[in-house]
């Protein structure tokens, strides 16, 4: 099984919120996964800020793939 992290968890992680004990259980037991939408808004942001080792730490999370059906999401 796999927890999908998502953006604000993230960003709550690094700030070393009050959950990151918890976030860092499941990064220990390889439980964590990500997809690239997530991905997508955290990598610019870490590498704007220069921080390049957890960019590469958090590209190598397990990546789920995306399924969008924009047929069902796009109304004409």
């Amino acid at each position: 099984m796999n927890i999908l992290v998502e953006s604000s968890v993230w960003i709550d992680y690094f700030g070393g919120g009050i959950n990151s004990k918890v976030l860092d259980s499941l990064i220990d037991e390889n439980l964590v996964c990500t997809n690239d939408l997530i991905l997508s808004e955290l990598l610019p942001i870490l590498r704007h800020k220069g921080q390049y080792e957890i960019a590469e730490l958090l590209e190598q999370v397990t990546r789920i793939p995306l399924e969008i059906n924009w047929q069902n999401i796009v109304q004409y």
